[in-house]
C-alpha cells in the first residue's frame, strides 16, 4: 500500500465474541509478526484457529504458533499462487468487520 505511519500502532487479540484478550503499544515501525507470539503467550485464546491479515503472512510465524497450538489464517495476496482457492470469502468477511471495528477506534 506504501503508507507509512509514524507514532504509535495498536497490536490486539480479539476473541470470537469481540472481547479484548490481549493488546500491546509499540511504535509504529514494529511489524505486526513480531508483536504475535508474545501477545499469544499471554492472552491463550480458546479457539486455537486464529485469523489474521496479509501483515501476518510469513512461514516463521506460523511455525511458531503451530509449536504453540494454534492454526493461523491469512488470506494470500491476489498475485500469490492458489490466493482464488485459499481466500475463503467467509473469512475475509469476518476480517473486514474486526478490521472495520478497529479503525473506528481512531475516532477516539
Amino acid at each position: 500500500k506504501k503508507v507509512y505511519y509514524y507514532g504509535f500502532k495498536v497490536h490486539a487479540i480479539v476473541s470470537d465474541d469481540g472481547y479484548l484478550l490481549n493488546y500491546a503499544v509499540t511504535k509504529a515501525s514494529v511489524h505486526d509478526a513480531k508483536e504475535t507470539v508474545e501477545l499469544m503467550i499471554d492472552a491463550h485464546p480458546a479457539n486455537h484457529y486464529l485469523l489474521g491479515d496479509e501483515g501476518y503472512l510469513g512461514k516463521n510465524l506460523a511455525t511458531n504458533l503451530k509449536r504453540m497450538g494454534y492454526v493461523l489464517w491469512t488470506p494470500y495476496r491476489k498475485n500469490m499462487q492458489g490466493a482464488r482457492r485459499h481466500n475463503d470469502h467467509q473469512l475475509m468477511a469476518i476480517r473486514r468487520s474486526i478490521e472495520s471495528d478497529f479503525s473506528l477506534l481512531s475516532y477516539y
